[in-house]
């Protein structure tokens, strides 16, 4: 059954993305809180009380009821595609430690605000380039925040965005047309939040394929496995759509580092297959456990005019952590869910012109049993078509946790 979040101040604007934290903070069924389950979080931005901030929404009852934080992260530029991440708490949801990060509607530079009481209370906003002067250069006013995540052993943070460099952010169009070739990757490390709600972060760049390539076929994607030893860090894993290759070829490429973000293999290309790869999203497991799905069409130059056909593909490797990681690939929709071309130029596409039904919007998560859980939007075979949310969960391959019980894959999130 479903039911509403019924925020008072009414609907949102968009970019809305869920993680699930600790233990629900009851032992006694109440009208808002369930026993045994885990608290849910879905942010937003918002319309109201305060344009284009964001608005943080949980619920510890699976979605019956809500209780909405309206200043989750407040930024007097506006805020645009924020990302949440939840390190949570082995005790009580109300000790989760959440993060936002975004980026700004003037300079863009990126910014992490964090809760240390399960999204109650956030403290200020923190810039992560800061830190790192290469970094803020190359990155002023034209970033893609590109996911935030967490170490599951260690609660250190990890946050990555794409941009270009100086002359072309500020050539062409700054924080507005992303027509620039995207050619940077970086990711910023903080350890956990402080008790006042602050991170310290260091920024290093994890991948730079020079102003000829473009790896803004959204997004660049993170994600952290689990080294199973409490205090031991995990790997970190980047992958991102580049023309590495072929001007008109874009492939998937991936990389990991092993000491927080600070130095990276060099990238390798995931996909096996020739075409157009875009949004890819990955979720870690176990050590060296990646698993992907991105969208793909046999077309080079996908069009609207050429009914260019898509699908959704999955795959894994289990030693992503080595410097020649495996890749074994698998189709994971039943058939095309989307024709035509893909806009990945954000608002810009309003003015373009461009197909963005899709609304940018994919994702991959790690179920209890090891299986990999898909959503994505489809549109099926009709053109500008109506879009729906398509499901899927795959057990094909291995598991993506070691010594999980395969009889509860399919059946909800992984979590402590």
């Amino acid at each position: 059954m479903q039911k509403p979040e019924n925020d008072p101040f009414g609907s949102d604007v968009g970019d809305v993305h869920i993680r699930i934290g600790g233990a629900t903070p009851c032992s006694i069924q109440t009208s808002s809180c369930t026993p045994g389950a885990h608290r849910v979080y879905v942010s937003a931005i918002e319309q109201l009380p305060l344009l284009l901030q964001v608005k943080l929404a949980y619920s510890d009852n699976r979605g019956a009821t809500w209780t909405i934080n309206d200043i989750a992260a407040v930024n007097p530029s506006f805020i645009d595609r924020p990302w949440i991440a939840v390190f949570p708490s082995k005790t009580s949801a109300d000790q989760d430690q959440v993060y936002v990060s975004y980026h700004d509607f003037s300079v863009s530079q990126i910014w992490v605000a964090a809760s240390n009481d399960g999204g109650k209370t956030f403290g200020p906003s923190v810039d992560v380039l800061g830190t790192n002067g290469i970094a803020f250069v190359n990155s002023f006013c034209n970033t893609v925040p590109s996911d935030i995540e967490v170490d599951p052993e260690t609660g250190e943070v990890y946050v990555q965005w794409i941009t270009a460099d100086p002359v072309a952010n500020t050539t062409q169009g700054c924080n507005l047309t992303q027509i620039e070739n995207f050619h940077q990757v970086w990711v910023a490390h903080s350890p956990p939040a402080t008790p006042a709600g602050l991170t310290v972060w260091d920024a290093h760049m994890v991948f730079d394929g020079g102003p000829s390539t473009n790896t803004d076929k959204i997004f660049a994607t993170l994600a952290v496995d689990d080294s199973g030893t409490p205090g031991a860090g995990g790997n970190i894993y980047s992958v991102f759509p580049d023309n590495l290759v072929a001007a008109d070829q874009f492939d998937i490429w991936f990389t990991h580092s092993s000491d927080k973000a600070k130095t990276w293999a060099r990238p390798v290309q995931v996909n096996s297959d020739m075409g157009t790869h875009y949004f890819p999203w990955i979720a870690a497991g176990s050590t060296g456990r990646v698993d992907f799905i991105w969208l793909n069409s046999p077309d080079l130059t996908p069009s609207d005019a050429a009914r260019s056909p898509w699908v959704v593909t999955f795959a894994q490797t289990i030693n992503g952590n080595s410097a020649t990681p495996k890749f074994n690939q698998t189709s994971a929709s039943s058939g095309i869910m989307h024709v035509g071309g893909i806009c990945t130029n954000g608002i810009f596409c309003t003015v373009s012109g461009g197909n963005r039904d899709l609304a940018d919007s994919i994702s991959i998560v790690i179920d209890r049993g090891g299986s990999a859980a898909l959503a994505w939007t489809d549109q099926g075979t009709v053109l500008h078509g109506p879009t729906h949310i398509t499901y899927g969960c795959v057990k094909a391959q291995q598991s993506a946790i070691v010594g999980a019980n395969p009889g509860l894959s399919c059946k909800g999130p992984a979590g402590p």
